[in-house]
């Protein structure tokens, strides 16, 4: 048997730009449209947009505006209707297609500099239908008001839109309708802008100088696995795991990417589960954000279907037949980029039975997110069961993600002690 040591981490991305398609543009005198997608789901890639909405902005003034339903071509789901209030009735049915709204708004836009509230969630649905309709992606510059809040406001609690909104006094009248977020968000995006100006931001191709040195603490952490090739990794994820609790701790350990990147060597580093940056970005971005995404891994982590029901249980994917695709995209994208893609099975227990026991631990922990899903069953899985789940990639790919791929990554790695057997001073 080889020990195989690791650890499944939070990785912070301390490196998330502010803006995207930099260009030399001054961003006092320049033309702004605030926009915002209320859309079916959160996938740009298996939901639709339902509501488009932006206001132009210049020298603080908010010179146009533009708000569309669209027609979607399915019920909403009740989530959605609950969130945004929009309903089946509110002329969804009658709505223009994607193709004409779309085409509208780029007119719209023009040249102007694009405005978003976490701006790679609405870009990605706006890219996504340009891509489907066949018209090219939007090279606007673009700047993100969630991540320029993270870095001129490090001191709030958060940066959702609504508690920068209350911060500074902007009526946000409804939030996660289209139009009245596009304007709460225009009037703080003009705030910011003046802000960033006296912190000598003139240009918008400035507006990443300063990446990762604002306060990381209200990123988002994604899971990753990290595995010990050899002394130098154990030594290394020793130097890690230290960082994450001393200098990184905030309501769990977190590695910055920064960190990760500095200290790799001699580790191996895996996509991690649904709650990973790859899985997501598959699920809910596109195949061409997931290519990006999948080079920093080592190999691609994939798990029983199963295992993510709570997804489709959340409206996060609509159905098992869309998380399977998820999962199909996943097993290509690793042929493609030549990184073995590995099934695994999560496991938290031994035996099928113990799934109660796992249960009774999480209700004991009130403020434990998983109670608020059902548990998938986690318990080891043999290689007969773990090939049956798998059996939907075809039979041959189910063999090389269950069987091949896993042994190619145990080759990789050394054996390793993690305590001297004799006196050892370093």
């Amino acid at each position: 048997m080889k020990v195989i040591y690791g650890v499944e981490a939070n990785l912070v991305d301390d490196g998330v730009p502010i803006a995207y398609n930099l260009a030399h543009r001054k961003l006092e005198d320049d033309t702004y449209v605030v926009f915002d997608v209320e859309t079916t789901g959160l996938s740009a890639v298996y939901n639709s947009i339902i509501e488009l909405a932006a206001v132009k902005i210049k020298d603080g003034e908010v010179i146009d505006r533009f708000e569309q339903f669209v027609n979607p071509h399915e019920l909403l789901p009740a989530k959605i209707i609950e969130l945004t209030s929009i309903t089946d009735e509110m002329m969804l049915v009658d709505a223009p297609e994607l193709d004409t709204v779309l085409k509208a708004f780029k007119t719209f836009t023009g040249d102007a500099v694009l405005v978003a509230h976490n701006a790679t969630f609405d870009m990605g649905f706006l890219n996504n239908g340009y891509e489907k309709l066949g018209m090219p992606q939007a090279d606007n510059p673009v700047i993100d008001t969630l991540e320029l809040g993270r870095y001129l406001y490090p001191d709030l609690k958060n940066h959702k839109l609504d508690t920068l909104c209350k911060a500074f006094s902007i009526d946000l009248t409804q939030h996660h309708r289209a139009i009245y977020d596009t304007e709460a968000t225009g009037y703080l995006a003009w705030k910011m802008l003046k802000d960033a100006k006296q912190k000598g931001f003139v240009y918008h191709d400035q507006l990443n100088d300063n990446m990762g040195k604002g306060n990381i603490d209200r990123i988002r952490p994604t899971h990753i696995i990290l595995l010990v090739k050899n002394a130098v990794g154990l030594k290394n994820l020793y130097k890690l795991i230290s960082l994450a609790h001393v200098k990184y701790f905030y309501r769990v350990p977190r590695i910055p990417r920064s960190q990760l990147e500095k200290y790799r060597e001699g580790l191996i580093v895996g996509s991690g589960c649904d709650k990973g940056e790859l899985f997501e970005a598959m699920m809910q971005k596109s195949e061409e954000v997931a290519e990006k995404v999948a080079k920093f891994y080592d190999y691609i982590e994939i798990q029983p279907p199963e295992n993510y029901f709570h997804l489709v249980e959340k409206g996060i994917v609509k159905d098992e037949l869309a998380l399977k695709d998820v999962m199909r995209k996943l097993a290509k994208l690793g042929d493609k980029l030549g990184k073995p893609v590995v099934a695994t099975g999560n496991v938290h227990y031994l035996d099928e039975h113990d799934h109660l026991y796992r249960k009774i631990l999480i209700a004991s922990q009130a403020g434990n997110p998983l109670n608020r899903q059902t548990q998938p069953p986690v318990h080891f899985r043999t290689t007969d069961e773990m090939l049956a789940c798998m059996r939907f990639l075809g039979e041959e790919k189910a063999k090389e993600v269950v069987v091949t791929n896993p042994h190619l990554v145990a080759e990789q790695i050394e054996e390793v002690a993690p305590v001297k057997d004799k006196l050892y001073t370093r």
